[in-house]
């Protein structure tokens, strides 16, 4: 018998952790195959548009030194770009390069692990996830 109310959250902090471990390990098996640290590897995946250097490094959870670092290292293979922020000369945005878009798709592109338990899901089970997954980052990114 199923209880009426669902699971408590409790519950599901464990599946949802084997989920969020599949994904990091996966990532870290792409990126370092693109000779890319997990962490240059989010940060390129997150920048799909100019981000402050501020607002990365709260994406990436890091010190703004740290997010330098990475942001450097990539903008000299090529990859990212460094603006000064519209308003404010002494803040930077980073950006991807043309080069760090295609590697950026090809990243997510190569994630196996992750596609194929997601494409063994049925097309139902598939629609079903999708806007609970939206609603569950919507309350995390509050």
């Amino acid at each position: 018998m199923t209880d009426p109310a669902g699971p408590e959250p409790g519950a599901l902090m464990e599946p949802l952790a084997l989920v969020v471990r599949a994904h990091h390990d996966d990532l870290t098996v792409v990126a370092t195959r693109h000779g890319l640290s997990t962490a240059q590897a989010r940060a390129l995946v997150a920048l799909n548009e100019p981000m402050p250097m501020r607002a990365l490094a709260d994406h990436l959870v890091c010190d703004a030194s740290n997010a330098t670092g990475l942001i450097a290292r990539m903008e000299t293979g090529g990859l990212v770009r460094r603006d000064p922020a519209p308003g404010d000369r002494r803040s930077k945005v980073a950006s991807r390069t043309p080069a760090g878009t295609e590697l950026a798709l090809r990243i997510r592109a190569e994630m196996r692990t992750v596609h194929a338990a997601l494409e063994a899901l049925t097309p139902e089970e598939r629609k079903a996830l999708l806007p609970l997954l939206e609603r569950l980052g919507q309350l995390l990114t509050r």
